[in-house]
């Protein structure tokens, strides 16, 4: 498996250029609603499953077809686990390629704002970065 080299990069990042940006509050009750609002806007199929996440050491957790979420989280949060859902890169470039495509769609965020911060936090991403394909059009 390969080392998530850029993990608090992008956390530093995150903290930095998208919070401040985006104040979009998301309640438990209407996770699944924003995660399938999403993921059908997206034209992909199957959105994964919010479950309740109870964990103190994270915020919210995701992998293919789970995303776990806490009472109330923000709406940028929701979109990162759904990058994590996407990919298999862990922080990687096609991980932060996908998620400044969401940040731009869902939140509005400017494309090249978003490209200059991440260049400026020496963040790897990848611009055409596409989900894996099972996990979006599965049968």
């Amino acid at each position: 498996m390969m080392k998530d080299y850029q993990r608090q990069r992008v956390y530093d990042w995150e903290d930095d250029v998208v919070r401040s940006r985006c104040s979009n509050i998301v309640r438990f009750e209407n996770g699944q609603q924003y995660v399938d609002g999403v993921w059908l806007a997206n034209g992909w199929t199957r959105p994964p499953k919010v479950f309740p996440h109870r964990s103190k050491k994270v915020i919210a957790s995701a992998y293919h077809g789970v995303v776990n979420l806490p009472d109330k989280v923000a709406a940028w949060v929701i979109l990162h686990e759904l990058s994590h859902a996407l990919t298999d890169d862990q922080h990687g470039p096609n991980f932060v390629g996908v998620y400044l495509t969401l940040l731009e769609r869902v939140e509005r965020l400017p494309k090249l704002m978003l490209m200059y911060s991440l260049e400026q936090a020496k963040i790897d991403y990848a611009l055409g970065a596409q989900p894996l394909r099972w996990v979006v059009h599965r049968s």
